[in-house]
């Protein structure tokens, strides 16, 4: 279970770090289509990623603290 609880916790610190990467150009003056070059595709694929990022960091979390309580997933 120790090597679970870890790889976990290695995950959530990359994703974190791409977390904090997303936040940084939704901080500046973002615009999705300039983002993207004006490519609706590429518009929405951004938005996909970086919704799968924050999807995963937050279900790792969750894994993680429900393991942590020694809660029976």
């Amino acid at each position: 279970m120790e090597e679970v609880i870890k790889f976990i916790e290695n995950k959530i610190k990359a994703l974190q770090s791409e977390s904090d990467q997303i936040e940084k150009k939704y901080e500046e003056d973002y615009n999705p289509s300039d983002w993207s070059g004006g490519n609706f595709d590429d518009c929405y694929s951004d938005g996909v990623s970086d919704g799968e990022t924050f999807g995963s960091l937050q279900a790792y979390k969750t894994i993680l603290e429900k393991l942590n309580k020694g809660d029976v997933l």
